[in-house]
C-alpha cells in the first residue's frame, strides 16, 4: 500500500535525508513543512496517510502541532523525530496522541519501521526511547 506522508522540519537538509530514506519504502508521496504551523495546515487540507514531526520547529513545536492535528484528524498517525530522550518528553508526546517516538539518531534504523507500525494503529518507540522508559518504570530487582 502506497503512503502519502507529510514531514514537518525547519531542516531543508533532514527534509530531504527523510525523503530519501523513505524512497525505499512504499511511499508515493512526500509533502513539506518548515514549521509547525504549516504542518497543522497541510495536514488538514491533504490528510496524508502518516505525519513526521520534528519536535523543534518555529512556532509551534511537534507536541504542539501534534495537539491540533489531532484535533481535525484524530485518527491521523503521527510520529515525533527529536533528539531528546527525555523520560518528559516522551510521556507529553505520548499524551499528545503521537504513536510513533524515533530519536533522530536512531531513524535510518527505524523511521520506516514506525511508519508502518503507526499507520496500523500500533505504537513505535525508537530503542533509546524505549530503554528510557524501561529503566523508570522497572522495578528493582528482588535478587533474594
Amino acid at each position: 500500500m502506497a503512503l502519502r506522508v507529510l514531514v514537518a522540519d525547519d531542516s531543508p537538509i533532514v527534509q530531504q535525508s527523510i525523503r530519501e530514506l523513505l524512497r525505499s519504502a512504499d511511499v508515493l508521496s512526500v509533502l513539506t513543512a518548515a514549521d509547525g504551523e504549516e504542518a497543522v495546515r497541510l495536514a488538514r487540507e491533504t490528510t496524508p496517510d502518516v505525519v513526521i514531526l520534528d519536535y523543534r520547529m518555529p512556532g509551534l513545536n511537534g507536541v504542539q502541532a501534534a495537539r491540533l492535528i489531532r484535533q481535525a484528524s484524530p485518527e491521523m498517525p503521527l510520529i515525533l523525530l527529536t533528539a531528546s530522550a527525555a523520560e518528559h518528553l516522551i510521556a507529553i508526546a505520548l499524551r499528545a496522541g503521537i504513536r510513533g517516538y524515533v530519536l533522530k539518531r536512531d531513524a535510518a534504523d527505524d523511521l520506516i519501521r514506525a511508519l508502518y507500525a503507526v499507520r496500523h494503529g500500533a505504537t513505535y518507540l525508537s530503542p533509546g526511547a524505549s530503554r528510557v522508559l524501561y529503566e523508570r518504570y522497572l522495578p528493582e530487582p528482588d535478587l533474594s
